[in-house]
């Protein structure tokens, strides 16, 4: 029985679309979440590393006490309880408007507040970069400050290039999956406008078929339920995933296009017939792709095609 679905085609895709911004909501959600922490910076080691964790900076070395590798740098900031290295990409604007901060002495009455992944030293994560002898060259700067040595961490710090990091890539999957919904609703738009743009060429140029369309199935010169492909009188017209039709009078070619997508040992195979029209525009219609013997199968389609409008160039 065929039925008129305007909508069909589109249905799964929305479907598939609120799926991924779902996903997307939901990751942008935690990673707002860890941009406004709930945690205190403290130098307990018992935390674990990649914790996002917040600060209030009471002071900031004016120049970074020693560099990373070519990207990074470390800086002294003075928290509540002490003072912690923080990791910096060099020129980050942050540690800029705090440096400037504490030269105009703003900081030591209203201490600005530091977000970025703790890391612990002694407790490492294989994926995670990290100073490795961070705690050395801590110990060596006790050394060289004096009163404060006792209260300046050395076996954590923070790292805000680690955050900004993973704050980009939470931004790019979030930003790839609203980027992959608004295609997926595009083409649901567009295949509908296709069905509507089928349905009104039917009704306009066989009335009769208005409000039944059964009719294309019951008279059809020639119909392939397999593939779902129906000839009604100088019309071609294909109804999976969508209805598509063409006036063969208008078709000098037409061939049969094989798409695969290959997703790891698994492939998907898509049949479209192709119609080539007399200005040269070509139309695409998907037909059930129904294995290797899909070729096979479109014979027939293609037997009738040449004895009844033999105008047609079938094939590549």
């Amino acid at each position: 029985m065929l039925k008129e679905k305007r909508n069909q085609g589109m249905i799964g895709l929305l479907f598939i679309t609120l799926i991924f911004l779902g996903i997307a909501g939901a990751m942008a959600f935690i990673q707002y979440q860890k941009a406004n922490p709930k945690i205190a910076y403290s130098a307990d080691t018992a935390k674990v590393s990649s914790e996002t964790v917040y600060t209030e900076v009471y002071d900031i070395s004016p120049e970074p006490i020693f560099p990373v590798n070519d990207k990074t740098e470390v800086w002294l900031v003075q928290y509540k309880d002490g003072y912690v290295g923080v990791q910096a990409k060099k020129g980050d604007k942050q540690i800029a408007k705090l440096v400037e901060q504490a030269n105009k002495g703003e900081l030591k009455k209203n201490p600005a507040r530091l977000v970025g992944t703790y890391i612990n030293t002694s407790v490492q994560k294989k994926d995670q970069s990290y100073i490795s002898n961070f705690s050395s060259l801590m110990h060596s700067l006790r050394n060289e400050v004096g009163d404060i040595s006792a209260k300046i961490a050395t076996s954590s710090y923070i790292s805000l290039s680690e955050f900004d990091s993973d704050h980009s890539k939470f931004i790019f999957y979030v930003l790839f999956l609203v980027g992959l919904s608004a295609i997926f609703i595009g083409t649901g738009l567009f295949n509908r406008r296709k069905n509507v743009q089928a349905y009104n060429e039917i009704y306009s140029i066989y009335p009769e078929v208005q409000g039944n369309l059964n009719l294309l199935l019951e008279q059809a010169s020639f119909h392939d339920e397999e593939l779902k492909i129906i000839i009604y009188k100088d019309h071609l017209i294909t109804y999976y995933r969508g209805v598509r039709t063409v006036d063969l009078k208008q078709v000098i070619h037409l061939y049969h296009h094989i798409f695969t997508m290959h997703r790891g040992f698994a492939s998907n195979r898509n049949s479209t017939l192709i119609a080539v029209r007399s200005n040269n525009k070509k139309y695409q219609m998907p037909i059930r792709n129904i294995g290797k013997t899909t070729d096979i199968q479109l014979r027939s389609t293609f037997d009738y095609l040449y004895n009844y409008f033999p105008h047609i160039k079938l094939g590549v």
